[in-house]
């Protein structure tokens, strides 16, 4: 299993940046690696993302939300199995460090060859560019 950390400065307040991750449902808008998330209820969703083996559908559990601070997940037994943790780290009162953890799985050849050559970790830093990005654009000019 691989074992991934990245993180970003988001140029938006805690609250903001936090409001907008739980708000999974939008990502496929703005994450170019997410195709589709729907929520099955409390805690649970249903995502399809792009990995190097094609598209991938997986449930995600919520097994840890902590508001403004952290979120913790897990994918299941599926194709893609994963597990994961995202922290929110006040930096200045306009400015939230963006930290996440995530342990994955490769699913066949082509997966186990994205991996080694780098391309998931890309995924993820590009993923969290498109985070950051949505963000700060929604958020609009942060002051102080």
């Amino acid at each position: 299993m691989g074992r991934f950390e990245e993180s970003v400065e988001v140029r938006a307040p805690l609250d903001t940046v936090y409001e907008q991750w739980v708000r999974c449902e939008d990502f496929p808008h703005f994450m170019r690696g997410v195709v589709s998330v729907d929520r099955d209820g409390p805690g649970s969703s249903a995502w399809v993302v792009r990995t190097a083996g094609g598209r991938r559908a997986f449930e995600a559990v919520t097994t840890e939300a902590v508001e403004c601070e952290r979120v913790a997940w897990d994918g299941g037994d599926g194709p893609v199995r994963h597990s994961g943790v995202v922290t929110f780290h006040h930096v200045d009162d306009g400015t939230t460090r963006v930290m996440l953890q995530l342990e994955m799985e490769p699913h066949g050849i082509l997966e186990h060859l994205a991996e080694a050559l780098g391309f998931v970790d890309r995924r993820i830093i590009d993923d969290l560019a498109d985070f950051k990005r949505h963000v700060e654009e929604t958020a609009g000019p942060v002051s102080g």
